[in-house]
């Protein structure tokens, strides 16, 4: 379920693109943070600051879970789910842009989770909506913290009732890994391989989920990690290619496999290929904030590099 989707060092021309990116809804102080991070290193301190950025990122390169970034299950018009207190609540969160009905989805989700503790669909979309007001709404650390862990738990919840509910494995990764990165480092290095687990059951259960979510949060995983550890670039673009291949209608996934070329392969011809197909899928609905944000990102980047490519 946006997420301003890199906390890194960045070249001159990386930079004026991160300024592109801060028309987010990202507030000033978080966009001051982003730019003074340090480079990823594998000294033993700074393989640790790696990880707690790794895990921060989590959300934010989904946009970030761009939990609802995709015109799939998560918020496309369902007869079912539409009908009652639910669907008032998810009314509410196609609405989220305000955040006065971010907050309104939050409270319908949460009461209705409350008063049905064994609905499964109930308690993930209270998470979602807790993931959004942590990600996009609160500024304080004490909030989000609190905010994150009832997302999780209520994540958890679900999972304990159906194990195979591939959204509550995202959902649970994403709470977790924002919840460890307010709570402090240790958290965050304990907390990766859960992280992790979650992420490889929900793109085994439900891959479509949020515009093939899982795949690009393993991604951004396999990007952050040296190989020796598991990571590297080669496998964050295999998983990008995976989520265009599971939901070709995502600009998210075009938008962070375009990036990846660019910054990673220095292959900045097919980075530019590869933005305007996702310039080529119907422009998302109004509800889609996330994937909005992001076609209007692959505007800006063919605007600024198909000029270069083609003079080459």
């Amino acid at each position: 379920m946006a997420w301003s989707s890199a906390q890194r060092v960045r070249s001159v021309t990386e930079t004026e693109e991160y300024s592109l990116r801060v028309d987010r809804s990202i507030d000033n102080a978080r966009a001051d943070r982003v730019m003074n991070q340090g480079a990823f290193r594998l000294g033993a301190w700074r393989l640790a600051d790696g990880f707690k950025r790794v895990l921060f990122l989590l959300a934010m390169v989904l946009a970030i879970p761009a939990i609802s970034a995709s015109a799939d299950e998560a918020l496309a018009i369902d007869p079912v789910l539409d009908q009652g207190v639910l669907g008032e609540g998810r009314n509410a969160y196609r609405e989220r842009a305000d955040a006065s009905r971010a907050e309104d989805a939050y409270t319908i989700f949460k009461a209705y989770s409350e008063k049905n503790p064994k609905d499964v669909t109930a308690a993930w979309h209270y998470s979602m909506a807790c993931y959004w007001l942590g990600i996009r709404v609160y500024s304080d650390s004490e909030q989000k913290k609190a905010i994150y862990q009832e997302g999780l738990e209520a994540a958890n919840r679900a999972l304990s009732l159906d194990d195979n509910c591939g959204s509550c494995h995202l959902l649970s990764a994403i709470n977790h890994a924002l919840w460890a990165e307010q709570v402090g480092i240790f958290r965050t290095l304990v907390g990766l391989p859960k992280v992790k687990k979650h992420l490889a059951r929900a793109a085994e259960l439900n891959p479509r989920f949020a515009g093939a979510a899982a795949y690009r949060v393993q991604a951004t995983i396999y990007g952050k990690l040296p190989r020796l550890m598991g990571g590297g670039k080669r496998k964050a673009r295999a998983a990008l290619e995976k989520a265009i291949e599971v939901s070709p209608e995502e600009p998210l996934n075009y938008e962070m496999l375009a990036i990846l070329l660019r910054d990673r392969f220095n292959q900045l011809p097919r980075a530019v290929a590869v933005a305007q197909r996702g310039l080529a899928v119907p422009e998302p609905g109004e509800e889609y904030v996330e994937s909005r944000d992001s076609f209007v990102f692959l505007q800006k980047f063919v605007n600024r590099y198909a000029t270069q490519v083609s003079a080459r």
